[in-house]
């Protein structure tokens, strides 16, 4: 049994219990009129083929339906839309009761209440009891069917916990009965460090603040160059001053792979787990000593090796001669044969001249060749002096007489 009660406004009309007592409502066009009467009417009918067809007497025109002729309204109500209770809203609007209340029970969040009503549809009997209905609340049957007799209506509300994901906080409402389901219908994908507080088979509650701490590992390589370094040797087949490379050179590397550890996005650890290093080449450049020596007449005699006092020289040699200390060299001031460093110590390349001969070098004085060293290459001689000896040398080009 059911009474409509229609307002003659665009205006959504309030829910009552009383069908006769409905305020006297101005339409604002004869075209509003008659689609919400219209409205009313299938709304009636509907819910009357629902009960029964014996109770279709028992329907009320909708208030103002003596306006309009009875065919006109018959045939607006067939070309309203087929659903009888499409939204709350739409609901809402029609002021659509029973003649008489009848019993239903709520459940909600696992407690019970019987509640009666004279409203329609389950939405609009939950409302007119005080039952509130969130927007991601589960409700069943929904909120749009018909308020059966004896009806068992159930609602899960969701709950509202904090969601803190790598330090992004966000407010949600959620059915998840544990952790894991919150996430899980968040959308938030755990892998295997991440941390998660409280644990994922723990109970949801009310106002519960999940935090995930992300954990991810990646594999960072680094490489590192080592530049050559360039060396100058001296070659007597050279003319003096001219210049070759005799061994291009070539960058080294030092490649290094580590593990890297990001711990909600931030760098937090670093573990070097691999190396591997290619050498550099160093450069070597030639360099001439050579002086084509002056013409000489065919018939001259060869002369003899010049005297140095009362020994003869057994080979000229032209070298760069240059001067060192034990303090300047940096080392231990034991030279390569054993001896200390002083005046009358000469480094040389051995391949040159080899170590122990005996020499004259002029404006420095006999010397024995007893040092080597790394930058001493090809024709290069070091004069060597003592802390105290007076450093006198000036470098430069000599000819030195090997004994």
């Amino acid at each position: 049994m059911a009474a409509v009660a229609v307002p003659l406004t665009r205006t959504q009309a309030s829910t009552r219990s009383a069908p006769d007592n409905v305020a006297a409502q101005a339409p604002d066009s004869v075209t509003e009129t008659l689609r919400i009467q219209a409205a009313g009417l299938t709304a009636a009918l509907t819910s009357t083929e629902v009960g029964g067809g014996g109770a279709a007497a028992s329907v009320r025109p909708p208030l103002g339906a003596g306006l309009f002729p009875e065919p006109l309204l018959a045939e607006a109500a067939r070309l309203v839309v087929r659903n009888a209770f499409p939204t709350p809203e739409s609901q809402a609007a029609l002021a659509i009761t029973r003649s008489s209340a009848v019993s239903f029970t709520v459940h909600e969040d696992g407690f019970s209440a019987a509640y009666t009503s004279k409203q329609i549809t389950v939405g609009q009997a939950l409302a007119s009891q005080g039952v509130r209905v969130g927007e991601r609340d589960l409700i069943t049957p929904p909120q749009n069917s018909e308020l059966v007799p004896g009806a068992h209506i159930y609602i899960r509300h969701a709950l509202d916990v904090r969601l803190v994901v790598a330090g992004t906080e966000q407010s949600m409402k959620t059915h998840g009965q544990t952790v894991g389901e919150v996430l899980e219908e968040a959308g938030v994908g755990l892998q295997g460090m991440d941390r998660v507080m409280p644990r994922v088979d723990q109970p949801v509650r009310v106002g519960m603040t999940i935090r995930v701490t992300t954990v991810r590992e990646i594999t960072e390589t680094v490489v590192l160059p080592i530049e050559y370094v360039s060396f100058i040797q001296y070659d007597s087949q050279l003319a003096k001053g001219q210049r070759e490379i005799a061994q291009g050179g070539e960058n080294g590397a030092v490649r290094q792979e580590f593990r890297v550890r990001f711990t909600n996005g931030r760098e937090t650890r670093r573990e070097l787990v691999g190396e591997s290093i290619t050498a550099a080449k160093d450069e070597i450049v030639s360099v001439g000593t050579y002086v084509r020596p002056a013409p000489v007449a065919v018939a001259a005699a060869v002369a003899p090796p010049a005297p140095v006092g009362d020994m003869a020289c057994s080979r000229t040699l032209n070298v760069y001669a240059t001067w060192y200390s034990a303090a300047s060299a940096g080392g231990s001031g034991v030279t390569a044969t054993g001896t200390g460093v002083y005046k009358g110590i000469v480094a040389v390349d051995p391949r040159v001249i080899p170590l122990g001969t005996r020499m004259y070098i002029p404006g420095y004085g006999y010397a024995t060749a007893a040092d080597t060293g790394s930058g001493i290459l090809g024709n290069h001689i070091d004069l060597g002096y003592g802390a105290d000896d007076v450093k006198d040398w000036r470098t430069r080009w000599v000819d030195i007489c090997i004994l």
